[in-house]
């Protein structure tokens, strides 16, 4: 329930009878995941706005707990919050390092500015990273690890993790390189692996997130494979605790936002057989924990000089631009033009859907930008054959509410019972688009990976990935012409 602590939500006596509870070896383990940003204190609905939640409290809550305990991170750190996203994810270096964490493991989420961007974090981090299954170039990238083990109170303890297979295949161009391999067979070979090296329990962080298109998901995996003890879930953007039981596999996720910390006790017999695990949702109240001053510092910090850059001055807007998902829009028409000025290829291409808000009049802001375009897509520019880019284009003008919108050449199509159907595209040198000539293009890396409906333009000749985000482009167009007016639309030309 909203505003109430949510404990005991799982409490399961594996056997009854026997030894007395205080021959049990027990074993904290603490949980967090899907951060997405929120790494300072601040008033939560979810506990009737008190002050709950970030790096501050936790650690002071881990420093009033006695003996050795397990700390888990799930990933997950880019999000709603412009705190994470804007600064690319500095918090997570400066602030988690300073907790105790045993391991932690990534998410497909974490990968939006790409490889080399997440990797600088993490190599930051003084604890380890497992990601079972990625490979970069058929290695795993450094410098992750397949698995961990760790010894606590006798027992001994295994850790390996999963990222989802579908997010990172299906994202080729903007995540060059990388794969990812089969969730379940991963899965069983590394539990297998790690009974082989005589663990007595075995931990699974899983960012594979919600259930999948193909069935992938942490409750699949627990029917599917054998000897997984406990899955630590994350990447599921879920207020609130979750958990679950399939077979002798316990499911658990801690929640979003990092306003509570999820705490799972295990008990072992002299057998090292576990007897009992309970889970409890533990808020962060800063009223109940207080906040780590230094940790607390440098968060104060880190907002303040994200709220600096989220306050600065763009340009002036005089009258609002609005978007639109469904047609050409005046918005989608500016971006997609101050793209193809910076690229000065033969035009460019972004989706509706990436464009969330209008730009609002008055005084434009780092912020408005932000709110206007949130994700961190890189510019890649492609070389494809005209008739490879009239099928391209047609799908895309096919998309459910996420039309193109492009500069640098114009559209003409017809409505069609099998839907729209293009019939020319100029180029705004005049030259026509044919089907054997070759052109090039800008699009965004979102695009190019299949964007919710823009599926062809993986059908290029080549790529190359600027690593140039398409939001910095947008921001230098926008301040260099200091007014900021909406261009005229006409750039797709219905015909009969």
């Amino acid at each position: 329930m909203r505003g109430k602590k949510l404990f005991l939500l799982l409490a399961v006596v594996l056997l009854a009878g026997g030894c007395g509870r205080e021959d049990l070896t027990p074993i904290d383990v603490y949980y967090t995941a899907d951060v997405q940003g929120f790494y300072w204190s601040r008033p939560e609905p979810r506990w009737d706005n008190r002050e709950a939640g970030g790096y501050a409290v936790l650690k002071n809550f881990l420093q009033s707990r006695e003996g050795e305990y397990l700390l888990f991170d799930g990933g997950s750190w880019f999000g709603s919050a412009p705190e994470g996203t804007m600064t690319k994810g500095a918090y997570v270096a400066e602030l988690a390092r300073t907790l105790p964490y045993t391991a932690g493991t990534i998410s497909d989420k974490d990968l939006v500015y790409g490889w080399p961007s997440l990797r600088g974090i993490v190599r930051e981090l003084p604890y380890p990273f497992v990601v079972s299954n990625l490979r970069l170039e058929n290695q795993l990238p450094w410098p992750l690890h397949d698995y961990q083990i760790r010894t606590v109170n006798g027992i001994k303890i295994g850790i390996f993790g999963l990222i989802d297979p579908q997010a990172i295949n299906k994202n080729k161009s903007r995540l060059l390189g990388l794969r990812a391999l089969d969730a379940v067979e991963t899965a069983q070979q590394m539990a297998s692996l790690l009974k082989e090296k005589g663990v007595d329990y075995i931990i699974l962080l899983s960012s594979i997130g919600a259930t999948q298109k193909d069935g992938l998901s942490d409750t699949a995996l627990a029917e599917e494979t054998t000897g997984i003890d406990l899955i630590l879930s994350s990447n599921k953007d879920r207020e609130n605790a979750e958990t679950d039981q399939i077979n002798k596999t316990f499911i658990v996720y801690p929640g979003s936002k990092l306003d509570s910390v999820g705490h799972i006790k295990l008990l072992f017999d002299k057998n090292k057989q576990l007897r009992e695990i309970t889970f409890e949702d533990v808020p962060l109240l800063k009223e109940t924990f207080g906040e780590d001053a230094a940790v607390a510092k440098q968060a104060s910090a880190l907002r303040a000089a994200t709220r600096k850059k989220m306050n600065a001055r763009v340009a002036e807007v005089p009258v609002e631009i609005p978007n639109a998902l469904a047609q050409e829009s005046a918005l989608g028409d500016l971006l997609a033009q101050c793209l193809h000025k910076w690229a000065r290829l033969d035009g460019a291409v972004i989706n509706s859907d990436s464009i969330r808000s209008p730009l609002p009049a008055g005084t434009l802001t780092e912020y408005d930008l932000y709110k206007t375009y949130p994700y961190g897509d890189n510019i890649t520019f492609i070389t494809i054959k005209g008739e490879a880019f009239l099928k391209a284009m047609e799908l895309s003008l096919n998309a459910k509410d996420n039309f193109p919108q492009i500069a640098g050449f114009s559209v003409s199509y017809a409505q069609t019972p099998a839907g729209r159907k293009i019939r020319q595209i100029v180029l705004d040198n005049g030259r026509i688009v044919r089907p054997q000539e070759t052109y090039r293009f800008a699009v965004t890396d979102h695009v190019l990976a299949g964007g919710f409906g823009h599926d062809g333009f993986i059908d290029s000749l080549e790529f190359k990935n600027t690593f140039v985000e398409a939001r910095q482009i947008m921001r230098s167009c926008l301040y260099r012409q200091k007014t900021v007016q909406a261009p005229a639309r006409g750039r797709w030309k219905k015909v009969s």
